[in-house]
């Protein structure tokens, strides 16, 4: 009996620790999304340790979002751009709106346009920003209406974070299948078929 309990022991410890350690993941990234780990900076350290993510990242593409129609919203009734970007900076509240307010306070003490937008796209590290900062540059040289652009990259930041759910959603399905297969669906069968064979060793089989 100690040989078989040490050999299903042995058998089902890594798929405990496995099934655990993906539970805790899925939890962390849940957790990742919500308005805890924008509140509580344990929360948000606890996920940085288990998922090895920034929340920043998410937080930034959804302030973009917010900012981004914001700015197309008051470009399309007249004001210019970057009267606009203060207007935004000054009132909404975040990373990305704090760091517009730097890149202004730079702006102010004598640097391009390019590189306050730089500075922007650098500070964040995301994509995103530096998509929308390389597409505002590109309009001003050219002279196309940035409307336009704003337009665009909403559709963009949309659809990309709709394919990044999507992608997290159906990778959490399939790693969730794992602690079915290799935890609960072995033990059910040991539970099974374990009388039975205990029974045929009695009968001396």
């Amino acid at each position: 009996m100690s040989k078989i309990n040490l050999y299903s022991f042995i058998l089902v410890a890594p798929a405990i620790i496995f099934s655990v350690r993906l539970i805790l993941e899925e939890v962390a990234n849940m957790l990742a999304i919500s308005d805890y780990a924008k509140q509580l900076n344990w929360i948000n350290q606890l996920i940085r340790k288990i998922t090895r993510t920034e929340v920043k990242q998410s937080e930034i593409n959804e302030e973009l979002v917010s900012i981004l129609q914001m700015l197309s919203i008051m470009v399309s009734a007249g004001e210019s751009p970057m009267s606009a970007m203060k207007y935004v900076s000054k009132r909404s509240e975040g990373i990305l709106p704090s760091l517009i307010k730097q890149s202004f306070m730079k702006y102010e003490d004598g640097r391009t346009l390019t590189q306050t937008l730089d500075f922007i796209a650098t500070a964040t590290g995301s994509s995103q920003v530096r998509r929308l900062t390389n597409s505002i540059q590109i309009a001003i040289h050219r002279g196309t209406p940035i409307l336009e652009v704003l337009n665009n990259q909403v559709l963009a930041l949309n659809k990309q974070i709709n394919f990044n759910l999507m992608k997290l959603s159906g990778k959490s399905e399939i790693t969730l299948l794992i602690p079915v297969v290799f935890l609960i669906l072995p033990v059910s069968i040991s539970f099974a078929i374990w009388p039975s064979i205990y029974g045929l060793n009695q009968a001396g089989f």
